[in-house]
């Protein structure tokens, strides 16, 4: 898993920490490699507004509060049905 988010990054030009890699694996581990890979671009672009050039533990943190993994949203669609339209 931290060999692929590796690669990827590098190909991306994403500069990240050792720190942050261990979380992302983390995340990658209790969801998918599929959720973990494609958040490594608004990481990234989280870490620039904030006027950083890597990405650092906070951003994971942050940005997976914004985007959630699909088997995450489902779940909380079905508890929370009565709410949205029939």
């Amino acid at each position: 898993m931290m060999q692929i988010l590796k690669i990827c990054a590098t190909v991306e030009g994403i500069n990240i920490n050792e720190e942050s890699f261990l979380a992302l694996g983390e995340i990658g581990v209790k969801t998918t490699l599929r959720y973990a890979v494609p958040l490594l671009r608004p990481r990234s672009l989280l870490a620039k507004v904030s006027g950083r050039t890597s990405i650092i533990k906070q951003d994971i943190e942050e940005i997976c509060g914004l985007y959630r993994e699909a088997k995450f949203s489902a779940k909380l669609l079905l508890e929370q049905s009565d709410k949205y339209f029939k």
